[in-house]
């Protein structure tokens, strides 16, 4: 390996398909190898003394099981799992559906009037989930006798919950009445209806039952309805363009018939949100493949469709002389097809799932009474673990033992691919989350939207992703924070993405999370964008500017260990760039100025924009189009693999293990823990680098102003949010660009200062030392030293008679509790 130069690219490594699906899931950072790593292991290192792979375990779990996405019997064909697409395969035509889009009829809110102002409402018995009635796909193929159809359901915990009608044939502009009592229209030859193990076969136009019946089979485990639908009923075999609709409801056995909606809140066994007297009993339909992308859940056309009680829009035309020849088709380009370019709303199978469907508020350890959740607005509390003390907050950390608003096994992102083939080297990807309650498509307002201006820049074509978070209220904990890896995992499983190219960002609360994920794991990305975040979690508008900053808890109830501005020195070779308000109205300034002090007095690279008048407000600031402040400084800055010096602070009470989340490795460094559950720091240089110290530059400022053309998000209810086009957008931009450091004759030692670190494990191969290397501790207790494939402990102990507590002093060596092993050197 040769010298360390800030900026140079390390060991290209494409993440190609499969390429994140090595390792094993665990607690502690994971040791297997991947192209993640970055540089192949020296010999000298024992298989078993593999350094850590960047990010958490979770990135590099094996690939989750989902069961809606598992085929038995007849069924053999892949799902696309991109929403709102279609596909033949293997002899099936195949609609995926999408989660979290079963919001039946009525006005298409916005954020963050849908967190409180709900459209459909499901029963509140726990067994319906707030999801019952979710349609994830929906396939069809032909079989000796029948024709095959297979329904796949997000949540089912009982067979006979939900009800679908399948129309067949029929023409556009004879729309024909859905029979059980749906309330609702759409073309058909004959309606198929089927629930639990049952099901019955309609004429369309005479609304009579025919004499046949399909064979229905509930897979309970897989929430899948397999039917069958006798050719004696409808033949579409050596037919090219056959009509197919499907919706889904809620059934009642005691009637035989739909569950309609009433009006106001629901009951125990009805829905409620009825938006008129004689309401569409569906949730959700299928075959919607024009849903814009400019929604929280891509079903403002099926809000519609529903509230109208039609849904002759959303129909397939399916070739069974394809399906008979079993052709294979993508159907790239064509309506519904599979794209290969521009957004796509990607499904994705989590390692979790501990409840199926949403959140209910009786599930354990929700968010405390006075805080806001995007499944359920304002919370009550009462929920089994909560901490009684009420609480003012935008959602809840919600940690190992908690189940997330979003608690389902499948989950989606949404992803613009820019157009043209991808680089050679793979696509940059920036991971962006969301702020309190957002979706990712509540940010899609046009031309200017951060998704094109990163994307489409033409020298660095990038992958902007946008992630649910499993609810977006959650800030970075848990499974909420796992998710954002997940999403990052099933990308790379799917596009080539370049690994020394993903910079991590967010708003608000989610700048917030990319922080604290940034921090947590430094060594996975080349750079973080936080735009306008917090510094402590969680938190609450108009009384935040005094109640984060008090030492103790008063309106808000702030989670052990949540501070960021603790964490920055991690930071040391991970470039950042802030955006605040001189004038924010719901962070105040000297909220996200107490980081840029710690980057000005440090040595940080490092950019802090401070927006004035309009693009102050916080609403407006990421929200209005004013990228070309951004994607300058993006540029093609790749990530740091083996940075001379590394400097970490562990923070134990940030860990969710079980959601495979545990901070403990960055760069050579690995297996770090403390002394007590606090904050620890340690900072090893490595001399066998030959890199002397960075100079440190004083940070430079100047002031400018751009046209903005964007939104103020949250200025919609049922309509799109304010547009703005201000030609002058001011603002003052504090910086510093570290160059390269100085050239030192190369040493083989490491010099360590800690304090409150009980052990630290380091990889010689990537500090460029040998198992004899010269080790220089300076520690404010006793701490172990492990040297990967050296065997044995170095153990020092603390000088007596620290300054101050918790200062650290010169530490004495130990002498080894086994023998170590001298290897050569490993340059």
């Amino acid at each position: 390996m040769g010298g360390w130069v800030r900026g140079m690219r390390g060991p290209l490594a494409v993440l190609a398909l499969g390429a994140l699906t090595a390792g094993a899931m665990a607690a502690a950072a994971p040791t297997e190898a991947s192209l993640l790593h970055g540089a192949a292991l020296p010999r000298a290192v024992a298989p078993a003394e593999r350094g850590p792979l960047p990010g958490p375990s979770i990135l590099h779990a094996p690939p989750a099981r989902a069961p809606q996405f598992e085929n038995t019997g007849v069924w053999r064909a892949e799902p696309t799992r991109v929403c709102m697409t279609s596909a033949y395969r293997a002899g099936e035509f195949l609609y995926q559906g999408c989660v979290w889009d079963d919001n039946g009829g009525g006005p298409a809110y916005r954020w963050y009037f849908y967190t409180f102002d709900k459209d459909y409402t499901y029963p509140t018995a726990p067994k319906y989930r707030d999801n019952a009635a979710n349609l994830v796909e929906v396939r069809l193929r032909p079989l000796a006798g029948a024709t095959g159809v297979r329904l796949t359901y997000n949540t089912m915990t009982e067979p006979d919950l939900a009800a679908t009608t399948i129309a067949l044939g029929g023409e556009a502009g004879q729309a024909r009445q859905v029979p059980h009592g749906a309330n609702t229209v759409m073309p058909a030859q004959i309606f198929v209806t089927v629930h639990g193990t049952t099901g019955d076969i309609v004429d369309a136009s005479t609304g009579q039952a025919r004499p046949e019946v399909p064979t229905v089979a509930t897979d309970l485990g897989r929430r899948q309805v397999d039917v069958r639908i006798p050719y004696s009923a409808f033949d579409p075999r050596g037919q090219r363009a056959v009509r197919v609709g499907a919706a889904s409801g809620l059934w009642d056995p005691a009637t035989g018939a739909y569950l309609v909606p009433r009006h106001g809140q629901p009951t125990e066994t009805q829905p409620g949100g009825a938006v008129s007297d004689h309401p569409s009993a569906f949730f959700d339909a299928a075959f919607r493949y024009d849903e814009p992308f400019d929604a929280a859940w891509r079903d403002h056309q099926q809000l519609a469709a529903i509230a109208a009680g039609d849904l002759s829009p959303f129909f397939a035309t399916v070739d069974f002389t394809k399906l008979a020849a079993g052709r294979n088709d993508d159907l790239a380009g064509e309506r519904g097809g599979v794209p290969v370019s521009g957004f796509m709303t990607m499904l994705f199978a989590s390692h979790y799932e501990s409840r199926q469907g949403r959140r209910l508020p009786g599930d354990p350890n929700g968010p405390r009474l006075g805080s806001f959740s995007q499944q359920n607005g304002f919370s009550q509390g009462g929920e089994p673990g909560t901490d009684s003390r009420p609480g003012l907050a935008f959602g809840w950390p919600c940690r190992d033992d908690c189940t997330p608003d979003l608690a389902g096994r499948l989950q989606r992102y949404l992803v613009y691919v820019p157009k043209g083939a991808p680089p050679s080297g793979g696509y940059a990807t920036l991971l962006w989350l969301n702020g309190f309650a957002i979706n990712a498509g509540d940010q899609v307002t046009g031309k200017s939207d951060l998704w094109h201006a990163v994307g489409d820049r033409s020298d660095v074509p990038t992958l902007v992703v946008g992630t649910d978070a499993r609810g977006a209220d959650e800030w970075g904990y848990g499974q909420s924070g796992a998710s954002n890896f997940e999403t990052l995992a099933d990308l790379a499983g799917r596009l080539p993405v370049d690994q020394s190219r993903i910079a991590i960002s967010g708003f608000s609360s989610g700048a917030y999370s990319a922080n604290k994920l940034a921090l947590t794991f430094p060594d996975l990305f080349s750079q973080a964008f936080i735009c306008d975040g917090l510094d402590i979690a969680p938190s609450f508008p108009t009384i935040n500017g005094v109640a984060d900053k008090l030492p103790v808890d008063t309106l808000i109830v702030h989670e052990p260990g949540s501070t960021l501005s603790d964490l920055l020195p991690s930071r040391r070779d991970q470039p950042v760039m802030e955006w605040a308000g001189s004038s924010d109205d719901f962070i105040p300034y000297d909220i996200t100025r107490k980081r840029a002090d710690v980057y000005r007095q440090g040595d940080y690279d490092y950019e802090f924009i401070t927006w004035h008048a309009l693009a102050a407000e916080h609403l407006t600031m990421c929200n209005d189009g004013t990228w070309q402040v951004l994607t300058p400084w993006l540029g093609h800055t790749r990530r740091v693999d083996d940075p001379p010096r590394v400097t970490y602070v562990r923070n134990p009470l940030m860990d969710d293990p079980a959601s495979g989340l545990v901070g403990d490795h960055a760069y050579w460094l690995s297996s770090i823990e403390t002394r007590t559950r606090g904050l620890g720091t340690v900072d090893v240089t490595s001399g066998g680098l030959g890199v002397g110290p960075r100079p440190i530059a004083g940070a430079a400022m100047e002031n400018g102003t751009v046209p903005s053309d964007g939104i103020t998000l949250g200025t919609g209810y049922d309509h799109p949010d304010v547009h703005n086009s201000l030609p002058s957008n001011p603002y003052t931009r504090e910086y510093r660009h570290p160059g390269g450091a100085a050239v030192a004759t190369p040493s083989d030692g490491l010099t360590i200062t800690a304090t409150n670190i009980r052990q630290v494990t380091i990889d010689p191969a990537r500090a460029h030392v040998d198992c004899a290397a010269t080790i220089t501790v300076t520690s404010d207790g006793p701490l172990s030293v492990h040297l990967l494939g050296c065997g044995g402990e170095h153990e020092f102990a603390a000088t007596r008679g620290s300054t101050a507590p918790g200062v650290p002093g010169a530490a004495a060596l130990v002498p080894p509790a086994a023998r170590l092993h001298r290897a050569p050197a490993l340059r």
